[in-house]
């Protein structure tokens, strides 16, 4: 696995980050809201392969069901892919219990939606597996890190409880021009270790939890 420390997404970004003619990425993007057609054509040429690899990187949707979709179409959907919801159905939160995805094997998976007032969206999911102790939680995590590194470049940062979080990927919400590119648009997605109160692991067994998590993304825009 290729875990990228400090840095989101280094290696692929490296290009956009550096200085093109003296001029940061910053100055880059600035420079084509005023750029002649022309200019603009050369400045995308040069940034070409960076937002291919970025591309590469998105998140766009789970289980075919892609963020952003309103929520009644997405509830056909995932109850056509998984059958019945078992809790949360009526909330802005849709539930199921024993979910297998992409070959890995999950306790549950909440479904979130964002509303608006009037409609819901599809903007967050969380995917959780229970552990007894927190030694099999880290190395479910690890397992999961496996199969997210072969799509996704991953970095790491420990947490003031000593687990490990890692982060990687692409928004969904960048429109895949490299001139929209910002920093609000990494860490799509990330994956970390939760742990539960006493209480809760006298009644469950459960020490821990391994995460999943998508998002959130806000497709709801509110301004002041």
């Amino acid at each position: 696995m290729r875990t990228v420390l400090l840095a989101f997404m280094l290696a692929l970004a490296m290009a956009a980050k550096a200085q093109v003619g003296g001029q940061s990425f910053e100055q880059m993007k600035e420079k084509y809201k005023s750029a002649s057609a022309e200019e603009r054509a050369r400045m995308d040429e040069q940034y070409r392969d960076v937002e291919a690899k970025l591309k590469a990187q998105q998140v766009t949707n789970i289980g075919g069901v892609a963020f952003g979709t309103p929520r009644e179409k997405a509830l056909a959907m995932l109850r056509n892919k998984y059958g019945a919801s078992e809790y949360n159905q009526e909330n802005d939160i849709v539930s199921f219990r024993d979910i297998k995805y992409a070959g890995y094997g999950f306790d549950a998976v909440h479904f979130l939606f964002q509303s608006d007032g009037v409609n819901s969206y599809f903007y967050s999911c969380i995917f959780i597996k229970e552990a007894k102790t927190q030694q099999e939680a880290v190395s479910g995590q690890q397992m999961l890190n496996k199969v997210l590194s072969e799509k996704y470049e991953l970095y790491k940062v420990t947490t003031e409880k000593g687990f490990d979080t890692y982060g990687g990927g692409v928004s969904p919400l960048w429109d895949g021009h490299w001139y929209n590119m910002s920093d609000n648009f990494y860490t799509a997605l990330h994956t970390d270790i939760m742990q539960y109160e006493p209480e809760l692991v006298k009644i469950f067994g459960n020490q821990c939890a391994v995460r999943l998590i998508y998002g959130p993304y806000n497709y709801v825009k509110e301004e002041f």
